[in-house]
């Protein structure tokens, strides 16, 4: 199998990107989010791999920088690549990104019924931070956002 390559994402991804976004997502952001998370100066990236000399994405994510932290937006693989091991390239990716860039802290949130994006999370060395009582809407009723923070100075860097 081809290695996953990431790159910038660019406003002619996002068709595809808010496509993989409906396909995952039960309350998924619009074209307009993502346009204005862009124009915001958002960092977007996709993650691609050949097949037969074609470019297909798999995933996506959306990460805001301001000084020293980052905070993972939006992250989403496409259900077709899910559970082989994608989803945690992207994020050792995005924190290794984020290394590189000396950001010292970095931030994501999760729905509390994710348990595998919570798994993941946690072994990558985020640690919960808070909770958000019925911060997203679910398709009954709301749901809480659980806050997860990670000291990328003090990361293991295995």
């Amino acid at each position: 199998m081809d290695a996953l390559r990431f790159r910038t994402m660019e406003k002619a991804d996002l068709a595809t990107v808010v496509k993989i976004e409906n396909e995952c997502q039960s309350h998924p952001w619009s074209l307009m989010q993502f346009l204005e998370g862009i124009d915001a100066g958002h960092s977007g990236w996709v993650v691609c791999r050949e097949y037969e000399d074609k470019e297909v994405m798999l995933g996506f994510a959306v990460v805001s920088t301001v000084l020293d932290e980052s905070t993972l937006l939006n992250i989403c693989v496409r259900p077709a690549f899910q559970n082989q091991g994608v989803g945690r390239q992207v994020l050792e990716f995005l924190l290794q990104q984020a290394s590189g860039e000396n950001i010292s802290r970095y931030f994501l949130e999760v729905r509390a019924s994710n348990r595998i994006a919570i798994r993941l999370n946690e072994s990558l060395g985020f640690r919960r931070l808070s909770v958000r009582k019925s911060y997203y809407p679910a398709i009954a009723g709301r749901e809480d956002g659980l806050v997860y923070g990670c000291d990328l100075s003090s990361r293991d860097s295995t």
